[in-house]
């Protein structure tokens, strides 16, 4: 089912995506080290990897990092275990082959039909649990990586890179905040532990308004539902391309019925969650809230050139601001892609990328 709010797992509820889907299946299947699927929020990352995977037939451990607290290495193993526990409960013939090596390694407990990691003194030999995993072929998939910061994530991506250098597995990762996971990749850090290894990227998109259009026609025809004229065009004005949204939407119409009001009761539905990620990400940033908000709050009222988004926050400061302040400011919120940098010839600006996103700061 299109509309189904979880991540696709099978090829048929994955809607299009045939060359990206094509391209990440070449990828992995010619044994390409590291495949990175990047693209801004709700844009089915996940999904792509998943079906991908599934497509392919080859056994995943599928790790989800969204929301790990980057501080506390308690926390990431957690995910690790868990992302492994599930899948030797998928995998039980792979289990029973390896818990008698498992039972060695350092800092790894046999637990049922699973293990238990330490990450205190005796600290979980990531490498070597890894290793074991290879001989099966198996496919290290990690969502959302760029999350892993500081200590604990640069400490996991020595990991990568020595099986990158030193092993035959195939890692796959996800990142909606692509200037962080390039960050995190060490693109341009040759001090980063990733540095200087190569990694085939596939870059997803918005629909277009027709794909868009399409997606939602197919998904009520799936669900057995006829829309009312003009409500499905509402929506694609609306939620212009983002498949997560136009997902919400048409949900929201199956369980509720269609009704005078419901894309723009989906549409400020969506705002709350937007902007509750906008405020996550302005908690990291205590010192410099109000200066981000104001950004954002100028480029979706059409200061979208560097000297229009200057002049607006001096204004608003009353105070000159140095063009170093302001490029640190535009590339944490590029990073996280709550901006997108575009360049059209000599042409330079920045656009928010998520229409839901930019109506909360738009009047």
């Amino acid at each position: 089912m299109y509309f189904d709010v979880r991540p696709k797992t099978k090829r048929e509820d994955l809607y299009d995506r045939e060359d990206e889907l094509k391209e990440f299946e070449h990828s992995v299947s010619s044994k390409n080290p590291l495949t990175v699927i990047t693209g801004i929020r709700r844009l089915g990352k996940t999904s792509l990897m998943m079906v991908g995977l599934n497509e392919l037939e080859v056994p995943y451990v599928l790790v989800d990092f969204r929301g790990v607290n980057p501080n506390s290495r308690m926390d990431v193993y957690k995910r690790i275990e868990g992302g492994i526990n599930e899948f030797f409960r998928v995998h039980r013939e792979i289990w029973r082959a390896l818990k008698d090596n498992l039972k060695n390694l350092s800092g790894v407990s046999l637990m049922g039909f699973g293990i238990s990691l330490s990450w205190g003194n005796t600290r979980a030999d990531l490498l070597s649990l890894f290793r074991e995993l290879e001989k099966y072929e198996v496919v290290l998939a990690f969502d959302e990586v760029q999350y892993l910061r500081g200590p604990v994530g640069s400490e996991f991506a020595g990991i990568i890179a020595h099986l990158y250098d030193y092993s035959d597995l195939r890692i796959v990762m996800t990142g909606s905040e692509v200037g962080l996971l390039h960050d995190y990749l060490g693109v341009n850090d040759p001090n980063a532990p990733l540095y200087g290894r190569y990694f085939h990227e596939i870059q997803l998109k918005r629909f277009t308004p027709e794909g868009s259009r399409d997606f939602l026609i197919k998904g009520f025809e799936q669900a057995g539902v006829s829309p009312p004229v003009g409500i499905i065009d509402e929506a694609v004005a609306k939620l212009d391309g983002i498949v997560g949204w136009l997902v919400y939407f048409g949900r929201k119409a199956i369980e509720v019925g269609f009704h005078e009001g419901l894309v723009d009761e989906v549409a400020e539905e969506a705002k709350a969650l937007a902007l509750q990620e906008f405020r996550e990400f302005l908690e990291k940033r205590s010192p410099a809230q109000k200066r981000y908000t104001e950004i954002m709050k100028a480029v979706a009222s059409g200061k979208k050139r560097w000297e229009e988004i200057k002049e607006h926050l001096e204004r608003v400061e009353g105070k000159s601001i140095s063009d170093s302040v302001l490029s640190r400011l535009l590339k944490g919120l590029v990073d996280s892609s709550f901006l997108e940098k575009v360049s059209e010839g000599r042409n330079v600006y920045y656009r928010i990328p998520d229409p839901v996103l930019e109506s909360c700061f738009k009047g």
